[in-house]
């Protein structure tokens, strides 16, 4: 019996463990981010990594609206994220990428972080990555 969810849902993303390997977070349409919301989306990440570390697929709607502050917070840091191999952030525009870049050089993050426009680009990262990588 699986003790642990696979499936949590917060106020600003859906947190997913779609498989052994990867966890997907999906953030929501017309909800506005701030570092209370971020906090949780990484605390159902802990949740769902458990002792693994496996790949994580962040991915935003194309509009977003945030407070400017979330961008001011090491939220992996501040809320003890889990150890993940590999993050793939899917921005799905212009402006969420350069955003997403922004922020992984103020915040780098330990394990391999790439920044794709969509997701299709950040999952077939993972996918090729994936076949990279031998136990």
């Amino acid at each position: 019996m699986n003790e642990h969810p696979s499936l949590i849902d917060t106020a600003t993303a859906t947190v997913e463990r779609v498989s052994a390997e990867l966890i997907e977070v999906r953030f929501k349409p017309d909800v506005k981010l701030d570092v209370e919301g971020i906090g949780e989306v990484v605390n159902a990440k802990r949740t769902l990594c458990g002792a693994d570390s496996p790949d994580v697929l962040a991915v935003m709607p194309p509009e977003v609206d945030f407070e400017l502050n979330v961008l001011n917070v090491d939220h992996s840091k501040a809320n003890g994220g889990c150890p993940t191999r590999r993050l793939a952030f899917a921005g799905q525009s212009p402006l969420n990428e350069r955003l997403a870049h922004l922020y992984f050089s103020y915040f780098p993050r330990h394990s391999e972080t790439r920044v794709f426009h969509d997701e299709r680009e950040a999952r077939s990262w993972l996918d090729q990555r994936a076949e990279v990588v031998v136990p």
